[in-house]
């Protein structure tokens, strides 16, 4: 609520406006030191409410307020006098006056009046009975329904104006804990103050963990703001290591808004090389390429070998390792997640093989969407150490640290995209074929030709699920060159053919 102070007092008038600007969450956008001057500026700003004393050099308060009603302007007021009398109060509240408070005016009492004034100015001016930053949830995540019922409020509570326009910030927070919340405040609340003309709302959307911040001013004064908050939310962020994104765009009406949201969403979903964020503007590094993305198999093998042995020092820093290889400015968004897809596949793999508990686990987890749905660095990050800690933490399937088993399962898991045979492996490891049959079968409680066919399987049916990739594009990462041949295997396993397990 935007309020506007009349009075010819200065100890009073600056009482006032530390104590609303201090202790409450509304606006004083301007003092005024007579009724003149009150009125001529209540005219140009047209704020909410308007605090008046009653007795003041030349006009009084209630003349002023009867003033404004004669020309039509109309402004919610509250008097404030020092004299107690029933007279004062019948006129202040006959010509309209919300509330009459008596001097001195304590904090309890004024906040009180104040909380009164809002709930009256939300409900009659907007005809609204709920808050408005709900309205602006329901606008962006809602139904049709709700979406279209929104828009007709948000038109009453933000009205397009000549020269005005619209802009959307959205931040996601999805990487602060709880107990951090309170410190990413400060560069809001000290910015609201400094930029107390632009119209403000501010609502949260918690399932997606986004904050949305809509504003409407002109458009010196939005570039202004966005210059600002740059500045202030990329030291905070940084001094405190906290990484959160933040991304704006501008539009002219309330219809665009939707359009400009969801640009919003792809600029923030399709750039988080970075370790801290200030203000990014919409549309800036969506899609960005600088080169080919090259994924980095041996930094894969380090961590595969890692996990197989259970060591935990060796796998955190293979993941260090691959994020540094990975998430860089010279990648796209989306081939830096499907390359933390590639890996946590690959991982799931070798839990298949040797910790079928985790594998389950990592299943019911289902960190492969949470990839795909990641916004920063960070969350990549967890999601690789917590599925490779879920590996390293269970106990290895009995009988798999036979040590010429886990190097052929390693060289199947490092080489089944290529045309790899029982012969082929069985030289690799300096054995005859025969010995290794027989020992596969006893170890593993089958062929070394159906593990090797249900291993690659098993991989296919994740990258059905989990991307986009063509079928005889899946074909070719699980080692078959015939797309007619993979259907065949994929459905003598599966029972149903690859396109209606997708």
């Amino acid at each position: 609520m935007r309020i506007v102070i009349v009075e010819d007092e200065i100890a009073i008038r600056d009482g006032l406006e530390q104590m609303i600007n201090a202790f409450t969450a509304y606006t004083v956008v301007g003092t005024c030191r007579n009724a003149a001057e009150g009125i001529d500026f209540i005219r140009e700003t047209r704020p909410d409410l308007v605090i008046t004393d009653i007795r003041m050099n030349g006009m009084s308060g209630l003349e002023m307020l009867q003033e404004l009603k004669d020309q039509n302007i109309e402004v919610y007021s509250m008097i404030i006098s020092g004299y107690a009398e029933f007279e004062y109060a019948r006129i202040a509240l006959s010509i309209g006056a919300e509330d009459y408070l008596l001097k001195p005016v304590s904090m309890d009492a004024l906040k009180d009046a104040l909380e009164r004034i809002e709930s009256k100015h939300i409900e009659s001016r907007f005809q609204i009975v709920k808050k408005p930053e709900n309205y602006v949830r329901e606008y962006f995540f809602g139904t049709e329904e709700e979406r279209e019922e929104a828009g007709q409020a948000l038109k009453n509570i933000f009205r397009e104006e000549k020269d005005k326009l619209f802009s959307i910030i959205v931040g996601y927070f999805g990487n602060i804990k709880r107990e951090q919340m309170d410190e990413t405040e400060y560069p809001l609340r000290s910015i609201k103050h400094e930029f107390q003309e632009i119209d403000y709302l501010d609502a949260w959307e918690e399932r997606a963990s986004l904050r949305i911040l809509v504003l409407k001013g002109s458009r010196d004064r939005l570039k202004a703001f966005a210059n600002s908050f740059d500045e202030r939310v990329r030291y905070g962020y940084q001094q405190k290591k906290q990484e959160i994104p933040w991304c704006m765009d501008i539009c002219e009406t309330i219809g665009e808004w939707k359009s400009c949201f969801e640009t919003v969403q792809r600029t923030l979903f399709g750039y988080f090389t970075k370790e801290y964020y200030g203000l990014q503007q919409a549309g800036d590094f969506v899609g960005r390429s600088a080169k080919k993305f090259e994924y980095p198999i041996h930094t894969e093998r380090k961590i595969l070998s890692a996990l197989e042995k259970g060591n935990y020092r060796e796998m955190e820093a293979g993941m260090d390792e691959f994020l540094e290889q990975t998430v860089s400015e010279a990648y796209g968004a989306e081939e830096i997640r499907h390359g933390a897809l590639k890996l946590i596949t690959r991982m799931m793999d070798i839990a298949k093989e040797i910790n079928q508990k985790a594998y389950e686990s990592l299943q019911e987890k289902d960190y492969l969407r949470d990839v795909l749905q990641a916004y920063t660095r960070t969350e990549i990050q967890e999601i690789l150490m917590k599925s490779g800690r879920a590996i390293c933490d269970r106990k290895k399937k009995e009988g798999i640290s036979n040590y010429t088993i886990s190097r052929t399962i390693e060289y199947i898991r490092t080489h089944y995209q290529e045309g790899i045979s029982l012969e082929k492996t069985a030289e690799v490891l300096s054995i005859t074929p025969e010995y290794l049959s027989m020992l596969f079968k006893r170890e593993m409680g089958m062929n070394f030709s159906v593990f090797l066919k249900e291993f690659r399987i098993s991989h296919a049916k994740r990258l059905l699920k989990a991307t986009d990739l063509k079928i005889y594009e899946v074909a070719q990462e699980c080692g078959y060159s015939n797309s007619n041949y993979f259907t065949k295997v994929f459905k003598e396993v599966t029972g149903i053919s690859p396109a209606e397990y997708r």
